[in-house]
């Protein structure tokens, strides 16, 4: 599907944010493509949506709405009014896109508006399904609440994201920035030295501005399949600068989680770790590619109790292949037994760059001869088709229900571009054990410096916020930061 938009203000990015709501593959092209012509035009007092060429048109007053609702809100709610129209979606965020759908409502509380009419707003305005609408003002108040904490308890909060781009496999649904194993043991410990390397020097920057870092996160990928010797040098390394008071790594393959890393972890102040599940259904496991059983991932966690961990995370996932209701139903009861201090309950999100996303277009069971790496998952079994919007919607409730059962509050939610059926993420946690890192980056209320290949530095200077991306190839990323080791 081609989109192709005409505007005569400068919103046309948000008018596409919006498009992709109904046409999540779609591509933007220019007037001489074939596709679906889409008008904006804001004049004489209103704002217009319509198909080009066409009589259907939504139109809004760019006067008598609530303050919030500037033109650029009032832009994207009438494409989304006209879309609805013409197109239809089960839409549960309604007209509310992008990755953090509580921002917009976190301002409004911190304005004074009342839980109940933002609940009103949000439904009446924008179209949100009653369930978010509530979810949106849980999220958001506690958020405000850890920002707060964040803010007030540290001066000018630094963070710190190390990413760790290895795994044994690559899950089908994945196109995060990952190598896999065979990429090498000298080749990891090459990379291993340009992380510590290109940590030592921002180290030292914060050192001479008098900054320091109150909380670190190791993700990836999956730190854990790093060998003990290379964990140890990134460990401790980061030790030598750093003092810290929440200290996260994704040990989230339950194949990697070995008794000797996870006192490692220990040994330099790790306090918070993921062990991720994803389902405790072995079938799917085996189909998603995952190297681990429920039976891997339920030792790995009595080890990490064993050894001492103060807050334990553990991710699902909902709309997995071929997975019913029933299905999540046996994962909150298994986590339920388990108590962990956070879940984070994901939905499946289909990236174009993923293998899942390729094998939906094949035939069952057919030969991926068209895979670089097919070899990889010559013994999984065949992906079934994504469940439905209903399906998923309700293993999210039973997800929601269980952590609520458990006395788990959802603290954070962010969304992803081609999410299935247009849900959410969102992070449950018991009291006391929210991860203040991942607050701080979806509120952006604290600067994060990212290290590693595909790491992002976010930069908070009070309303002023600053992106500097590294690059995600794993091979440029090690000659860049020696090439400027030398430099230097």
């Amino acid at each position: 599907m081609i989109i192709r938009v005409e505007a005569n203000h400068k919103y046309v990015d948000e008018i596409q944010s919006v498009a992709q709501v109904f046409f999540p593959h779609a591509r933007f092209g220019g007037d001489t493509e074939p596709g679906l012509a889409v008008d904006s035009y804001i004049m004489d007092g209103a704002v217009y949506a319509g198909l080009k060429g066409e009589t259907i048109r939504e139109s809004l007053s760019l006067t008598g709405w609530p303050v919030y609702m500037n033109e650029k809100r009032l832009a994207m709610l009438a494409m989304y009014r006209l879309l609805q129209r013409v197109v239809g979606a089960y839409t549960p965020w309604g007209a509310l896109t992008g990755v953090r759908p509580t921002k917009m409502v976190r301002e409004w509380l911190v304005s004074g508006q009342a839980d109940n009419k933002v609940i009103q707003d949000l439904q009446s305005i924008f179209a949100v399904h009653e369930d978010r609408a509530k979810l949106a003002v849980l999220v958001a108040n506690a958020e405000n609440r850890l920002a707060e904490i964040i803010t007030k308890t540290r001066t000018d909060p630094h963070a710190l994201y190390i990413s760790i781009p290895f795994c044994p496999t690559r899950c089908v649904y994945c196109s995060f920035n990952t190598s896999q194993a065979a990429w090498g043991t000298a080749a990891q410990t090459r990379y291993i030295q340009a992380v510590i390397s290109e940590y030592r020097v921002l180290a030292k920057s914060l050192q001479k501005s008098g900054n320091s870092i109150s909380s670190v996160y190791i993700g990836g990928g999956t730190p854990t399949a790093l060998a003990d010797h290379l964990l140890e040098s990134l460990l401790s390394a980061i030790q030598e600068f750093t003092s810290h008071t929440e200290y996260t790594i994704e040990a989230g393959r339950p194949d990697t989680i070995t008794r000797s890393n996870l006192r490692l972890m220990r040994k330099y102040g790790v306090n918070r770790i993921s062990i991720n599940p994803q389902t405790v259904n072995d079938r799917t496991l085996c189909a998603i590619g995952r190297n681990h059983t429920t039976q891997d991932f339920l030792r790995a966690y009595a080890m990490a109790q064993d050894e001492g961990f103060e807050t334990i995370n553990t991710d699902i996932i909902a709309g997995l292949p071929g997975e019913s209701p029933d299905d999540m139903h046996r994962t909150m009861d298994t986590l339920a037994e388990l108590k962990p201090e956070n879940i984070t309950v994901h939905t499946l999100a289909v990236k174009r760059a993923s293998k899942l996303n390729e094998q939906r277009t094949e035939k069952v069971g057919e030969a991926k001869t068209n895979h670089a790496n097919a070899k990889e998952h010559k013994n999984h079994l065949p992906v079934s088709p994504i469940p439905e919007a209903v399906t998923i919607e309700a293993q999210l409730k039973i997800a929601h229900d269980g952590c609520t059962v458990m006395g788990l509050s959802p603290y954070y939610l962010y969304r992803q571009k081609n999410m299935a059926a247009l849900f959410e993420n969102t992070g449950y946690s018991l009291p006391g054990h929210e991860c203040l890192y991942n607050v701080g980056m979806m509120s952006e209320v604290q600067t994060v410096h990212g290290v590693g290949a595909g790491a992002v530095s976010k930069y908070v200077e009070g309303s002023r916020i600053t992106r500097k991306f590294n690059t995600k190839n794993p091979d440029i990323y090690i000659e860049r930061i020696f090439i400027n080791a030398e430099i230097n």
